[in-house]
């Protein structure tokens, strides 16, 4: 009887421990829920409005009937592949019939910004789907998953991208995350042609899609027919922008009609180049780009695992890869949000190291960060941050803004604590220790297997989900005190 009882007493115990954490999971979305809100309606960073202010022009010319701009007036300003510009022409599409019934552009009112983000955040909504389901191919179980889709949401890594700054770098991940889910379930085919069209894009997706190829394909010429497959479309996209110039020189259009010849992007060339180590012939450098991301595809090509350890592995490359532009490359800001849905599944993905791994996931997008800050001021801590949305009701606010245009977030923590600059080496430092520990613990080792989960392991899910909601609180305080300095 007393064994009877002590089963039931246990019994009762865990499903009332249950019974806590969903409610505590159900107050973290909310709170999340608010947080993502306010900063919808209150923030943002001038690319947004510059991008779809494009795609409206675009449209616009469609209407006047200049069909040769339409089609080939491709902006340098605008870096991004024809297919995702023709997206960004398909959404801006009711701003351009309300401007109509209007009589009166809408292009650059704050309802039009607020719906050029609402973009971002469902093409988000759309990578936390297939982050979600590649975990199910992955086998993990429904709890995991769920949280997963929390902490992937509250990662600096990705919220600020989509919900301060609404940029565009989510449209080809979705195309990746689609990839990779392909990729871990045997549809190789799919696989591709989801790269094939992530890679024109912004071109990034292409460090991750090389590794996966050579973790299954051991044939050197079929790597290269595959890797020539993926690329198809970048010279394609680069004739179509350059189109006015080809019909010009074939004589069916004038001189006055060759629109601005577009070129590759120099950002992604550059994170290859910039950062040197100091060694190599006549100790010249070598960049630490090539040098880690080669180890990584050496890796790769050299993996023999069966489906099920494979499958694990692909995410842990897509983070590596992504990890070695983001810790040695030059990158931008909002491109960090490549990281968060691969750091995260590998988070969630094993139970093991579980409190190091929590502080590592936590703290290494605050470091990064806290480097944007400091090197992209103009984008991360800015007082434009909140100029065109909510915040522009307020003359007071706005008038605090113009009168310190130039001055940014680090400014004043330099000026307030004393901010010692002569160290700032330290954090990339520890961003680069950071990403290597997470790796070296996150690799999928054989004898590393899932293990059952407990109630200790959702206790300090929902405790690293108060940290991080709290860390999302204090970066919106810091930005807004911004204003009042």
């Amino acid at each position: 009887m007393k064994v009877k009882c002590a089963e039931k007493i246990y019994r009762v115990d865990i499903a009332m421990k249950s019974v806590i954490n969903d409610k505590n999971f159900e107050l973290l979305n909310i709170a999340l829920g608010a947080i993502a809100a306010v900063y919808y309606t209150t923030m943002y960073y001038v690319d947004n409005p510059v991008i779809f202010g494009a795609a409206y022009y675009r449209l616009e010319c469609l209407f006047q009937g200049r069909v040769l701009d339409f089609l080939f007036d491709w902006s340098p300003i605008v870096p991004y592949g024809v297919f995702c510009q023709i997206l960004f022409v398909i959404w801006v599409i009711p701003v351009k019939i309300l401007s109509l019934i209007f009589g009166i552009s809408l292009a650059d009112s704050m309802g039009a910004y607020l719906w050029y983000k609402l973009f971002i955040v469902l093409v988000w909504w759309r990578c936390v789907q297939e982050t979600k389901k590649i975990a199910v191919t992955l086998k993990m179980d429904e709890l995991r998953i769920k949280w997963m889709g929390l902490f992937l949401s509250s990662s600096l890594l990705a919220f600020l991208p989509v919900f301060h700054l609404g940029q565009i770098d989510v449209v080809y991940l979705v195309f990746m995350l689609w990839g990779v889910r392909k990729y871990i379930e045997g549809n190789y085919k799919e696989f591709i042609l989801a790269f094939l069209l992530a890679n024109p894009v912004k071109y990034l997706s292409v460090f991750a899609y090389i590794p996966l190829i050579l973790l299954k394909e051991k044939r050197i010429r079929y790597i290269l027919r595959d890797i020539c497959i993926g690329f198809i479309l970048i010279p394609v996209e680069m004739l179509i922008k350059n189109m006015t110039g080809i019909l010009c020189w074939l004589g069916a259009i004038g001189i006055d009609q060759v629109r601005v010849p577009y070129t590759l992007a120099t950002s992604q060339i550059r994170a290859l180049l910039v950062n040197v180590w100091g060694a190599g012939p006549d100790n010249m450098g070598a960049s630490m780009v090539v040098i880690a991301y080669a180890v990584i595809c050496i890796l790769a090509y050299c993996s023999c695992y069966n489906d099920v350890r494979r499958g694990k592995l692909s995410v842990w490359l897509c983070f590596s890869s992504m990890a070695v532009l983001v810790t040695f490359g030059t990158m931008k800001c909002y491109w960090e949000i490549l990281l968060s849905p691969f750091m995260v599944m590998l988070l969630f993905m094993e139970k093991r190291s579980i409190r190091i791994d929590f502080v590592l996931e936590a703290f290494s997008p605050i470091l990064i960060t806290g480097i944007y800050v400091i090197t992209q001021s103009q984008v991360y801590g800015g007082r434009k941050t909140f100029d065109y949305l909510l915040f522009s009701y307020s003359k007071y606010l706005m008038n605090r803004r113009e009168s310190h245009s130039n001055s940014d977030m680090i400014h004043y923590i330099k000026d307030t604590i004393q901010y010692p600059g002569e160290y700032e080496n330290v954090f990339p430092a520890l961003v680069v220790v950071f990403m290597i520990t997470f790796m070296i613990i996150n690799f999928p080792y054989y004898q590393h297997e899932d293990q059952e989960r407990t109630t200790d392991e959702q206790k300090v899910w929902c405790q690293w989900g108060c940290v991080r909601i709290g860390i999302l609180i204090l970066w919106f305080v810091l930005n807004f005190w911004c204003l009042f300095k």
